[in-house]
């Protein structure tokens, strides 16, 4: 298992700070999120090759890409537009040397039915999966939202054969929404190619509170054993929201922390 942390902790951040930090705290890689400050698909292709230097120069992965689109909306011209627009990012995963996009399938809870839902996804996965293909990308829809939950995620999969594109887990959003970490994995285990991690606190019922590695209600020691019996090589990705949530811990501790505590954990489990 590799560590990499989400730019999305950190958007003020140049590339030179962002790969330092990661060489100076033993990271295998750099998760970038799409935005106007970093990068995103209209990039000077001069300075994509620039930043893909960067990361061989010093031997770090660009873990994974982190789009913003979905398939849940009703229109299919909007729909249309997404795929259009994750194209794009696949393109430019695809010229940083990126093995993997993320993409959301829903961006929202709302009242239109799962079914549907799976549906528009499965309808964009088969235009999108050939298009990856020839590109040497996988896309990865991220557990969020309405499809929170390994349960809902597995049947957009389930009998169809999609060859480039995968799962992202984020934990946290499969816990919160009542599924356990060996339920989650039993419906998933054959998909997931890229892990989201981040720990809380639960201030009330409603609401949580984001707190360093280890110092929340986030099984880690469990997690990673259980990641173990399934032979998971990938990414453990640092996704530490301080552009959403400012209050939390600054982003260089969290980042220098997570890397620690993670390596603490490899060692005392033999990992």
């Amino acid at each position: 298992m590799k560590l990499s942390y989400s730019t999305l902790a950190c958007p003020e951040w140049n590339f030179d700070k962002i790969i330092k930090f990661a060489k100076i705290n033993f990271y295998d890689g750099v998760e970038l999120r799409i935005c106007e400050s970093q990068i995103n698909a209209n990039l000077d292709p001069r300075k994509v090759k620039r930043i893909k230097n960067k990361f061989f120069i010093n031997k770090l992965e660009i873990a994974c890409l982190s789009a913003y689109t979905n398939f849940n909306n009703p229109d299919y011209n909007t729909r249309k537009e997404n795929i259009l627009k994750l194209k794009e990012i696949i393109d430019l995963a695809s010229a940083l040397g990126a093995k993997y996009v993320r993409t959301f399938g829903s961006n929202t809870n709302n009242d239109i039915k799962k079914s549907k839902i799976i549906f528009w996804i499965q309808e964009a996965f088969k235009e999108l999966d050939r298009y990856a293909d020839k590109k040497n990308v996988k896309i990865l829809l991220e557990t969020h939202d309405d499809l929170s939950t390994g349960y809902d995620v597995h049947k957009i999969f389930k009998n169809k054969e999609f060859d480039n594109c995968g799962v992202l887990w984020d934990i946290a959003h499969s816990i919160r929404a009542g599924e356990d970490i060996l339920t989650t994995l039993e419906y998933l285990k054959d998909y997931i190619y890229h892990i989201h991690i981040k720990d809380w606190i639960k201030l009330n019922e409603e609401k949580d509170y984001y707190v360093l590695l280890g110092a929340g209600v986030l099984p880690v020691e469990k997690l990673l054993l259980e990641l173990k019996k399934i032979k998971y090589n990938g990414y453990l990705s640092l996704e530490w929201e301080k552009i959403w949530i400012p209050e939390i811990e600054e982003s260089d501790i969290a980042i220098m922390q997570y890397s620690k505590k993670m390596n603490y954990y490899f060692q005392k489990l033999n990992l």
